[in-house]
Protein backbone atom coordinates (compact mmCIF):
# COMPACT_ATOMS: atom_id res chain seq x y z
CA UNK A 1 0.00 0.00 0.00
CA UNK A 2 1.21 3.39 -1.14
CA UNK A 3 0.47 6.53 0.87
CA UNK A 4 -0.03 9.62 -0.35
CA UNK A 5 2.24 12.62 0.35
CA UNK A 6 1.06 16.20 0.18
CA UNK A 7 4.15 18.61 -0.32
CA UNK A 8 3.93 21.87 0.17
CA UNK A 9 6.64 24.13 -1.07
CA UNK A 10 8.76 25.39 1.77
CA UNK A 11 7.82 29.05 0.95
CA UNK A 12 4.65 28.27 1.74
CA UNK A 13 5.31 26.85 5.02
CA UNK A 14 7.95 29.48 5.87
CA UNK A 15 4.96 31.99 5.19
CA UNK A 16 2.39 30.36 7.34
CA UNK A 17 4.84 30.31 10.23
CA UNK A 18 5.74 34.01 10.01
CA UNK A 19 2.28 34.71 9.74
CA UNK A 20 1.32 32.78 12.73
CA UNK A 21 4.79 34.35 14.89
CA UNK A 22 3.65 37.92 13.59
CA UNK A 23 0.21 37.64 14.79
CA UNK A 24 1.35 35.86 17.98
CA UNK A 25 3.98 38.96 18.93
CA UNK A 26 0.80 41.35 18.24
CA UNK A 27 -1.69 39.80 20.28
CA UNK A 28 1.03 39.83 23.07
CA UNK A 29 2.09 43.66 22.35
CA UNK A 30 -1.66 44.67 22.57
CA UNK A 31 -2.54 42.76 25.84
CA UNK A 32 1.01 43.99 27.23
CA UNK A 33 0.30 47.85 25.99
CA UNK A 34 -3.04 47.30 28.69
CA UNK A 35 -1.84 50.50 31.13
CA UNK A 36 -2.93 49.81 34.85
CA UNK A 37 -4.02 53.26 36.39
CA UNK A 38 -3.27 52.73 40.22
CA UNK A 39 -4.57 56.27 41.27
CA UNK A 40 -8.10 56.15 39.66
CA UNK A 41 -10.74 55.74 41.96
CA UNK A 42 -14.10 54.47 41.90
CA UNK A 43 -16.70 55.95 44.71
CA UNK A 44 -19.79 54.04 45.43
CA UNK A 45 -22.74 55.92 45.22
CA UNK A 46 -24.77 53.25 47.41
CA UNK A 47 -26.22 52.68 50.61
CA UNK A 48 -24.05 50.90 53.17
CA UNK A 49 -26.34 48.16 53.78
CA UNK A 50 -28.76 46.38 51.04
CA UNK A 51 -31.53 43.97 51.53
CA UNK A 52 -31.66 40.31 49.78
CA UNK A 53 -34.61 40.05 47.47
CA UNK A 54 -34.73 43.43 46.36
CA UNK A 55 -33.55 44.98 42.90
CA UNK A 56 -31.12 47.13 43.71
CA UNK A 57 -30.13 50.17 41.40
CA UNK A 58 -26.31 49.79 42.70
CA UNK A 59 -24.16 53.15 41.29
CA UNK A 60 -20.37 54.37 41.27
CA UNK A 61 -18.69 57.40 40.26
CA UNK A 62 -14.84 56.72 38.20
CA UNK A 63 -12.67 59.14 38.37
CA UNK A 64 -8.97 59.66 37.37
CA UNK A 65 -5.81 61.06 38.91
CA UNK A 66 -6.86 64.40 39.25
CA UNK A 67 -10.14 63.63 40.58
CA UNK A 68 -12.20 64.21 37.26
CA UNK A 69 -15.13 62.14 37.03
CA UNK A 70 -14.55 59.44 33.97
CA UNK A 71 -16.89 59.76 30.81
CA UNK A 72 -17.51 56.75 28.70
CA UNK A 73 -15.95 54.29 30.43
CA UNK A 74 -16.77 50.53 30.31
CA UNK A 75 -17.10 49.56 33.95
CA UNK A 76 -17.85 45.72 35.24
CA UNK A 77 -17.92 44.75 38.75
CA UNK A 78 -18.56 40.87 39.99
CA UNK A 79 -20.30 40.75 43.37
CA UNK A 80 -19.36 37.44 45.40
CA UNK A 81 -20.33 36.48 48.61
CA UNK A 82 -17.26 34.29 49.01
CA UNK A 83 -18.61 31.98 51.57
CA UNK A 84 -21.13 31.00 49.60
CA UNK A 85 -21.42 30.20 46.03
CA UNK A 86 -22.42 32.96 44.93
CA UNK A 87 -21.21 35.19 42.30
CA UNK A 88 -22.59 37.73 40.05
CA UNK A 89 -21.11 39.59 37.18
CA UNK A 90 -22.71 42.74 36.01
CA UNK A 91 -22.40 45.38 33.09
CA UNK A 92 -22.76 48.90 34.35
CA UNK A 93 -24.00 51.64 31.90
CA UNK A 94 -23.16 54.90 31.57
CA UNK A 95 -25.49 57.60 33.20
CA UNK A 96 -23.39 60.33 32.39
CA UNK A 97 -20.79 62.63 34.74
CA UNK A 98 -19.01 59.73 36.06
CA UNK A 99 -21.94 58.06 36.90
CA UNK A 100 -22.06 54.07 35.97
CA UNK A 101 -25.60 52.23 37.42
CA UNK A 102 -26.07 48.84 37.50
CA UNK A 103 -29.07 46.26 38.99
CA UNK A 104 -28.16 43.35 41.24
CA UNK A 105 -30.24 41.08 43.33
CA UNK A 106 -28.64 39.95 46.66
CA UNK A 107 -29.98 36.01 47.88
CA UNK A 108 -27.99 35.92 50.99
CA UNK A 109 -26.96 38.12 53.52
CA UNK A 110 -23.63 38.73 54.48
CA UNK A 111 -20.97 40.14 53.18
CA UNK A 112 -20.30 40.75 49.86
CA UNK A 113 -16.69 41.57 47.58
CA UNK A 114 -17.44 43.61 44.97
CA UNK A 115 -14.51 43.52 42.42
CA UNK A 116 -14.56 46.16 40.01
CA UNK A 117 -13.15 47.48 37.02
CA UNK A 118 -13.06 50.75 35.31
CA UNK A 119 -11.23 50.50 31.26
CA UNK A 120 -11.08 53.16 29.07
CA UNK A 121 -8.88 52.49 26.38
CA UNK A 122 -6.32 50.93 26.80
CA UNK A 123 -6.00 52.39 30.84
CA UNK A 124 -7.96 50.46 33.50
CA UNK A 125 -8.41 50.35 37.10
CA UNK A 126 -9.42 47.64 39.18
CA UNK A 127 -10.24 47.38 43.07
CA UNK A 128 -12.78 45.81 45.76
CA UNK A 129 -15.02 47.13 47.99
CA UNK A 130 -16.85 45.42 50.52
CA UNK A 131 -20.89 45.57 50.97
CA UNK A 132 -23.54 44.31 53.44
CA UNK A 133 -26.65 42.25 52.96
CA UNK A 134 -29.47 41.85 55.57
CA UNK A 135 -32.17 39.86 55.10
CA UNK A 136 -33.34 36.22 54.79
CA UNK A 137 -32.22 33.49 51.86
CA UNK A 138 -34.13 34.00 48.77
CA UNK A 139 -35.20 31.24 46.72
CA UNK A 140 -34.21 30.71 43.58
CA UNK A 141 -37.29 31.73 41.35
CA UNK A 142 -36.47 35.19 42.82
CA UNK A 143 -32.55 35.47 42.65
CA UNK A 144 -30.81 37.74 40.00
CA UNK A 145 -30.25 36.07 36.66
CA UNK A 146 -26.91 36.50 36.48
CA UNK A 147 -26.41 34.62 39.55
CA UNK A 148 -24.47 31.61 39.45
CA UNK A 149 -24.97 29.53 42.18
CA UNK A 150 -24.88 25.64 42.85
CA UNK A 151 -26.04 23.53 45.56
CA UNK A 152 -23.77 21.19 44.90
CA UNK A 153 -20.95 22.83 46.90
CA UNK A 154 -21.69 22.65 50.38
CA UNK A 155 -22.95 26.05 51.88
CA UNK A 156 -20.92 27.55 55.70
CA UNK A 157 -22.73 25.90 58.23
CA UNK A 158 -24.35 28.81 59.74
CA UNK A 159 -26.53 29.03 56.27
CA UNK A 160 -26.94 25.27 56.39
CA UNK A 161 -28.41 26.16 59.70
CA UNK A 162 -30.32 28.73 58.90
CA UNK A 163 -32.36 26.70 56.13
CA UNK A 164 -32.48 23.35 58.45
CA UNK A 165 -30.09 21.64 56.54
CA UNK A 166 -28.30 18.54 58.40
CA UNK A 167 -24.61 19.88 58.93
CA UNK A 168 -22.31 17.73 57.32
CA UNK A 169 -19.18 16.66 59.62
CA UNK A 170 -15.97 15.78 58.42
Amino acid sequence: MKLEQHAYPSYMTNALLLVLFVGAIGTVAYVSSAVLQPNWGVTLAVNETFQTGEAVDFQLFAEDEQQQLIEGASVKAVFDRTETVHQIEKTFHHLGDGLYETEVVFSVPGTWVVMVEVKKGRDYYRNQYFVEVEGPIIGEQNRDPDDHFSLEQRLPEELEQLLELPVFKY
